[in-house]
């Protein structure tokens, strides 16, 4: 569940679980935060002693076509769904803690040189499916940069051994499969074209998706708040290593 849920009743909570009842938020279509009470299968709920604050909430969401957060699926659920293209509505939190400086085994030339040799595909997919490229510089960099182990990711790939292939670092045995299209993530374009898809997915299940909220969920979908890479995401989009 969310933990953004505001002042509620007059006092501040994370989470609220009465009789078996769940508050879920949800965005109106005025971007306002609103609330209803569900049970434990989903079905909302009302409670007599909150009818004030929840009356009409069901004809409300019909009217308003509102969805609630997916936030309650694991990560494999969310893997499935997007694999298949379904858009989710994942509410990622914001995160104090994330640190958005770049860690000291970062290797910028790899970031670089990666990002610039593969310029004419990154523009030309992410044209394609409306994305914008400087994310995925951003994303491919951070992973180039940072998820490098030291050249051991090339030679990985070289030998068709690695649990996830460069220049996206995706990993092939688990979205390989997109949309029941089969993807080679060992050739270079055909993983950048995946990518930038499962860029666009996340991009359309995240709510506010932000540089970091999808950095996020592209390094790791189950999360519920913005993470390291994610927060390192967003530096990089804003700084555009790639062009110094």
């Amino acid at each position: 569940m969310s933990k953004s849920f505001g002042k509620i009743f007059g006092t501040n909570v994370t989470s609220i679980n009465k009789n078996n009842a769940n508050i879920v938020p949800y965005t109106r279509n005025d971007g306002s935060i609103g609330y209803y009470l569900t049970d434990s299968n989903g079905n909302v709920v009302y409670d007599s002693k909150q009818k004030d604050y929840f009356r009409n909430i069901q004809q409300n969401i019909e009217q308003q076509s509102i969805k609630p957060y997916d936030n309650y699926m694991t990560s494999q659920e969310r893997i499935e769904n997007i694999k298949q293209g379904n858009n989710l509505f994942i509410d990622i939190e914001n995160n104090p803690d994330a640190d958005y400086d770049m860690p000291w085994y970062t290797i910028e030339k790899y970031g670089r040189d990666n990002v610039n040799e593969n310029l004419d595909i990154i523009e030309k997919y992410a044209q394609q499916y409306n994305v914008d490229p400087n994310l995925v510089k951003a994303i491919m960099y951070n992973e180039d940069a940072t998820g490098h182990k030291f050249v051991l990711n090339d030679l990985a790939d070289y030998l068709h051994i690695s649990s996830s292939q460069m220049p996206m670092n995706i990993q092939g045995k688990t979205w390989g499969n997109f949309k029941n299209t089969q993807y080679d993530t060992y050739n270079p374009e055909q993983n950048i074209k995946l990518g930038v898809q499962v860029i666009k997915q996340l991009q359309n299940s995240i709510h506010n998706p932000t540089p970091d909220k999808v950095g996020t969920m592209w390094n790791d979908t189950g999360a519920m708040e913005i993470n390291d890479f994610g927060a390192r995401t967003k530096t990089i989009y804003d700084n555009k290593p790639w062009e110094k």
